[in-house]
């Protein structure tokens, strides 16, 4: 593989994760191709969006499983549709604070790794290190120095692992 030239090398030689020229980011009649995954905006919305839609499903479903309404003394008292009705009440508010919470951490990572990687221009493990960093250090941040510290700390070395397993 190694002695064909680049501009001679088949779709076969060069491997099946590779993109055939036909569909490389080239002008076309209509204007330049747009490639959504390489806009920062774009990959920080989507994972807004994806990591808020997980957070509301597993929000659902630890809420259905929380049982601090049977801690009300009246509980004894209500009936079955009342209960049924405090118990969708606790759900609806622990799944919208999954989804936001999950939302927010998608949107600050990947938005972050998103703009590590086009100034390095380069993808290794220094890049989620970075992010991680400095995500962890944003979320925490209101909790104070020590908070965001840890948090620099605890979110790079999560990022690093999940990116060497993933990739290795």
């Amino acid at each position: 593989i190694n002695s064909v030239p680049p501009e001679k090398a088949t779709a076969e030689l060069r491997g099946p994760f590779q993109c055939p020229d036909a569909f490389k980011n080239t002008d076309t009649p209509f204007g330049p191709t747009f490639n959504p995954m390489e806009n920062c905006v774009f990959k920080g919305a989507l994972s807004f969006v994806l990591g808020g839609t997980m957070g509301g499903v597993m929000g659902g479903i630890f809420g259905s499983h929380n049982n601090d309404f049977m801690l009300n003394p009246r509980w004894e008292f209500m009936n079955t549709r009342q209960q049924m009705w405090l118990s969708w009440l606790q759900m609806r508010n622990q799944s919208r604070s999954m989804a936001r919470n999950f939302g927010i951490v998608g949107l600050v990572y990947s938005g972050v790794e998103c703009i590590v990687e086009k100034e390095r221009a380069s993808q290794d493990l220094y890049n989620p290190f970075l992010a991680g960093c400095a995500s962890g250090a944003i979320l925490g941040a209101s909790g104070g120095p020590w908070a965001a510290a840890t948090g620099c700390g605890g979110f790079a070395a999560f990022s690093v692992l999940i990116d060497w397993y993933m990739y290795h």
